[in-house]
């Protein structure tokens, strides 16, 4: 009988596809949700997936999941990385779980300017004391999905925000990458793996995949920090999760999304090529009926751009300063560090 497998966030980008791949291998999964009536959920149950109910960051619950469970699929989730991190840590060494993979950052460091970078790299740090089970780390860049995170702009106006170049990894990939890790996990013991898309693109060249999937011009520029973090708060997202974005923008300009990019991990773990762009890009904005090219749209994307040049700009130094972040001395990008560097396999700098 195959192993009992936890993915945790199963609800989520790349949670989802892992549950979905270790379903069509014919291992027994238990998806750790908390809506089990999301179409997601739903979908899982009926393909014959064990729905568990919980919070992730309450340790009951997570010592719950892992009852029984072999191997497991962690997915810490923001804002609070650092807390799941170490929770679903403390369980797993408790339950003694044989293997985790787990979803880190390609940027991870522990003096970098974002709380979540910090958090990720203490969260590595936990992970490699385990003494009790065997872990593999996943080390994504920037996702594919960011770039349609504002699609009302970038469809009815042809406003894409240029994050500099990337080969921007699907979430469907990184999901299948940790699945496959899954199904005969001793090959991949305290291994990391850097995820990214099939090639290096430049904006422009993102730009011009999106115009065709559309079906009209499309512009890459470079954009204040404050328009952005307008638009993201017209969208929804939170203040909190708005002022770490400024962070990855900049390190984009370094061109830290394309060191070590693009690699053959998808295709040499899954067995096929990484999606291309057009793939991410036809896979989002296809489900959107903001993508269509009506005067409907174009009237609701003339409103949402209101809205968000309405809308007052936030003070994202004066609201970190109010949050409490560990602000320390000589913070570094990863891109410029010497210690990033030696732990991600980079060639060194002369000077940082």
């Amino acid at each position: 009988m195959k192993p009992k497998i936890l993915i945790t966030a199963a609800n989520g980008n790349t949670g989802y596809p892992a549950a979905l791949e270790l379903l069509k291998m014919n291992f027994p999964v238990r998806a750790f949700v908390r809506n089990p009536n999301s179409a997601k959920a739903k979908d899982l149950r009926q393909k014959g997936a064990e729905i568990f109910i919980g919070n992730i960051e309450d340790i009951r619950d997570v010592r719950k999941a892992l009852e029984g469970v072999d191997r497991a699929y962690f997915v810490p989730t923001y804002p609070n990385v650092l807390f799941q991190g170490e929770t679903f840590a403390t369980a797993l060494e408790e339950a003694k779980t044989k293997h985790v993979v787990i979803v880190t950052q390609w940027l991870s460091s522990n003096t970098h300017p974002s709380i979540y970078t910090k958090e990720h790299w203490l969260v590595d740090q936990a992970f490699k004391r385990l003494t009790n089970t065997n872990v593999t780390f996943l080390n994504p860049g920037l996702f594919g999905f960011i770039y349609f995170m504002t699609p009302e702009p970038l469809t009815q106006f042809g406003m894409l925000p240029d994050f500099g170049d990337n080969a921007p990894p699907s979430s469907e990939d990184i999901g299948l990458v940790a699945a496959h890790i899954l199904k005969a996990p001793e090959a991949h013991i305290d291994k990391t793996y850097r995820i990214t898309g099939r090639e290096v693109l430049t904006a422009d060249q993102m730009a011009t995949v999106i115009g065709k999937v559309i079906g009209r011009n499309v512009k890459a520029t470079i954009l204040p920090e404050k328009i952005i973090s307008k638009v993201l708060r017209a969208s929804g997202v939170t203040q909190m999760d708005s002022s770490q974005v400024r962070y990855y923008v900049r390190e984009g300009y370094k061109g830290t999304w394309t060191i070590n990019a693009p690699t053959d991990v998808v295709k040499d773990i899954v067995g096929k090529e990484a999606d291309d762009f057009e793939t991410i890009a036809r896979r989002y904005l296809n489900s959107q009926p903001i993508a269509k090219q009506t005067l409907a749209n174009k009237i609701k994307a003339i409103f949402f751009m209101m809205k968000a040049m309405l809308l007052p700009a936030w003070d994202m130094e004066k609201f970190e300063e109010e949050r409490g972040f560990p602000n320390f001395q000589n913070m570094v990008f990863s891109s410029e560090s010497n210690e990033w560097r030696k732990e991600h396999n980079v060639s060194q700098l002369e000077e940082v």
